[in-house]
């Protein structure tokens, strides 16, 4: 039985892939939620969910359709906003994209549409977030590493992580996002962001137990494989690899 009721890894080409699934069948979502909020969906509501497996290719054609039909305002937009933790963040971000598609380059100038303001009150609250946060990081020295811990409302890491690599005041570094299990690491002069939830309890609070709860992993070769997961920023997209 085909349901309109989705599940997706979680990442931005997941959501992609699951948006590209829908179009192909012309049947508007009714759900579409990343597979770690499963354990909090009652059971006894009787709904069936179907998983979506990402395709790189799905999602990167999806993502070049979006600057080819609407903007790459519009694209980026859309990248912007599924860094944003809002309710129901992946309804409003499909349609966003189906309207993209829909009237193209003019989504940018509809200041008057519902979803089209949603969208931009709230990727602008994540630059406001970004540059708020920024220039309060603090690291404390760790043995070899700096660490340090932020608890911003929305996924700020990947828009400030250039900034704080290119800090010149700390050496190798380590810094947590305990709300996202977000990871920034820096060794020499690599640097990588890593979705760390199946490595590290989201309840760390302070710089010495990141460091002792990663630091040992990573100093090993270890979050180059499972459990950590990193981001790459590949084709405009935040993807694992």
């Amino acid at each position: 039985m085909m349901t309109d009721r989705y599940t997706y890894d979680g990442t931005f080409g997941g959501f992609l892939t699951a948006a590209v699934l829908c179009f192909r069948r012309h049947r508007t979502p009714a759900e579409i939620i990343p597979e770690y909020v499963m354990s909090r969906i009652d059971p006894g509501a009787g709904y069936e969910y179907e998983h979506v497996r990402t395709s790189d290719k799905d999602a990167g054609h999806l993502f070049s359709v979006i600057a080819d039909v609407a903007t790459v305002e519009a694209q980026q937009t859309v990248m912007d906003f599924f860094l944003c933790c809002h309710p129901d963040k992946e309804m409003i971000l499909y349609r966003y994209i189906y309207k993209a598609l829909s009237v193209g380059a003019p989504i940018a100038e509809n200041y008057s549409d519902e979803t089209v303001k949603v969208v931009r009150k709230a990727v602008l609250d994540l630059y406001r977030e970004a540059q708020s946060v920024l220039p309060g990081i603090e690291f404390a020295r760790q043995k070899d590493v700096s660490c340090a811990v932020i608890s911003p409302r929305n996924i700020i890491m990947p828009i400030i992580s250039r900034s704080v690599l290119r800090r010149e005041d700390v050496d190798d570094l380590l810094l947590y996002d305990r709300n996202h299990c977000i990871l920034l690491e820096r060794s020499g002069d690599a640097g990588r962001l890593m979705d760390v939830r199946r490595l590290i309890n989201s309840s760390v609070m302070n710089a010495l137990t990141v460091y002792e709860s990663v630091w040992p992993h990573i100093s090993d070769g270890f979050c180059g494989s499972a459990p950590g997961t990193k981001f790459a920023l590949q084709n405009g997209l935040w993807e694992v690899c």
